[in-house]
């Protein structure tokens, strides 16, 4: 499935100031996995995306401050979501991150991921990763 990239509109500010980490992962247990370590991060707020579409859709809602992207999606890989990804205004220089088997990376060709995090997640290492990228 192609993603479209349609103007997106205006952001409004958001209700909730904290960071936003936007998951797209269509895998329901990788997605609890996730959400059970944020849960140890209460001053993020994760935003969960099961397609591409479904990710772009969010982003442009959300404005993440970071993007974690499973590399195969019903819809699309996470390459070719985070090229469209990178042309929605303000969103080129977040951090993404690319969340996925190890077999995934020879695929990866040239994304602008900023790290590659294989499954299964090491915890104190993804919550450390997690806090100095939205430090970022």
């Amino acid at each position: 499935m192609h993603i479209t990239a349609t103007a997106a509109p205006p952001l409004a500010s958001r209700p909730d100031a904290r960071p936003v980490v936007l998951y797209v992962e269509d895998h329901p247990v990788n997605v609890m996995i996730m959400q059970a370590l944020l849960d140890h991060r209460p001053a993020l707020r994760l935003v969960v995306a099961t397609t591409g579409e479904e990710g772009l859709q969010a982003a442009r809602a959300e404005s993440p401050d970071l993007m974690l992207l499973d590399f195969h999606l019903p819809d699309c890989n996470g390459a070719q979501l985070l090229g469209e990804l990178r042309r929605v205004d303000g969103l080129a220089e977040v951090p993404a991150v690319v969340v996925s088997a190890t077999d995934t990376l020879p695929q990866l060709g040239d994304a602008s991921f900023c790290e590659v995090w294989p499954k299964p997640l090491d915890v104190h290492r993804t919550l450390d990763a997690i806090d100095r990228l939205v430090a970022h």
